[in-house]
């Protein structure tokens, strides 16, 4: 197979490389976290690189997590990098493995993707085959190991420590912070969580160096995006753009326009924040711009709202969601989602919501929760308050 033999043969010169060169080439690039939050990749692995299994179960031994649950409407940039470019994902945990001096990558595969575990599963297989992973690879000395699982089905589990929670078996729910998991992990091991799409940009950092890598995108935030336009846009699909490529161009140009009338954009999921179509034009793609207009880029999942849907209802489904989908270990998240549902529902049968209260229950989920579920849902709930009063006063006394 001469392409992979050509794609590996960076692996070949890494396992001859320093690890702390590599690992600078990573920081040097300033890979953001493609999965949401936007957090420095370098800093994650440093620390778990730095950290020390004090587990004292035998074996000192580290981790690389690809947090594979894509659950996002109108989010599947990770099934398309599973499914279409695997060994991309798998080198950049085997990269990310090598920083560490962790011996086991462990992927965990939304369910509602069989053929990307199967998929997957064959290009571990490959990798066996030719000798990349095992023990003692290419005699360096360095093991390093692949470990499948097919995810629980909750949305919940894409936050990395109900994910690892998972992993072990335990209920899917979130972890208490500190520690972290680059202190105390899988099986309370160092452990590195990173999303698909962020380990998949490590092969080309690695390969063109990370002063490349850097000159890519703006200020802040470096490299190129996966962008997904959903079937509200003439031209749904996928798009790679330079970070700092401009909304507007991905719409009208890439997506071709809306396909139907559309008042709003939810970008990043049902976390993210709703977009008003009057300002597309101060945004691009790049986290800064969506943090200073009060947004989320998120996953860049594009998800459009007809103009004839009540954003009433587009209220009440959030905090359905958010109530159906939530682990229930924090009160702000499990009690205040339900409460939020029932207020918009006795609004849509005619009684006034007190506009206090339900400033004071999004507050309450957004400074009061574990994790982003309850923590995040407030961000478009507040978006949709302040662009789209006109429509939702009715409801409020």
């Amino acid at each position: 197979m001469p392409r992979l033999e050509e794609f590996y043969a960076v692996w070949e010169q890494v396992l001859k490389s320093n690890s702390a060169d590599v690992l600078n080439e990573i920081k040097v690039a300033t890979i953001r976290g493609r999965g949401g939050a936007g957090f420095p990749m370098g800093f994650k692995l440093e620390a778990c690189r730095n950290a020390e299994d004090t587990t004292g179960n035998g074996t000192p031994r580290k981790y690389i997590v690809c947090n594979a649950d894509e659950g996002d409407p109108a989010a599947y940039s990770d099934r398309y990098l599973l499914e279409q470019r695997p060994h991309r994902v798998l080198l950049g945990m085997m990269i990310a493995g090598y920083c560490v001096g962790a011996d086991t990558g462990v992927l965990y595969i939304r369910a509602e993707y069989p053929e990307a575990v199967e998929i997957v599963k064959q290009a571990v297989r490959d990798l066996e085959a030719q000798g990349w992973i095992g023990n003692n690879i290419k005699g360096s000395g360095f093991n390093y190991r692949f470990k499948v699982i097919k995810a629980a089905g909750a949305y919940v589990c894409g936050e990395e420590t109900a994910l690892l929670n998972s992993i072990e078996g335990k209920r899917g729910e979130v972890r208490t912070r500190p520690p972290y998991p680059a202190q105390q992990g899988l099986f309370n091991r160092p452990t590195v969580v990173n999303n698909v799409e962020t380990l998949a940009c490590v092969p080309w950092v690695i390969t063109n160096g990370g002063a490349a890598f850097a000159k890519l995108g703006s200020e802040k935030s470096n490299g190129s995006k996966l962008v997904c336009l959903d079937s509200g846009f003439k031209r749904p699909g996928i798009y790679e753009v330079e970070c700092g490529t401009p909304l507007a161009k991905v719409i009208d140009e890439l997506g071709g326009g809306f396909a139907r009338p559309t008042k709003a954009l939810h970008i990043g999921g049902p976390l993210g924040g709703i977009v008003p179509l009057q300002k597309i034009n101060a945004l691009s793609i790049d986290f800064e711009s969506f943090q200073r207009e009060g947004f989320l880029l998120g996953h860049a999942s594009v998800l459009s709202i007809p103009q004839d849907f009540p954003m009433v209802k587009y209220l009440e489904h959030l905090f359905e969601f958010t109530a159906l989908e939530s682990c229930g270990k924090c009160f702000p998240c499990r009690i205040g989602s339900t409460r939020g549902k029932e207020l918009i529902l006795s609004a849509q049968d005619g009684k006034k919501i007190d506009r206090a209260l339900f400033n004071d229950l999004i507050e309450t989920m957004e400074i009061g929760s574990l994790c982003a579920l309850g923590g995040g849902l407030p961000l478009g709930v507040k978006n949709a308050m302040q662009y789209f009063r006109t429509e939702l006063d009715e409801y409020f006394a």
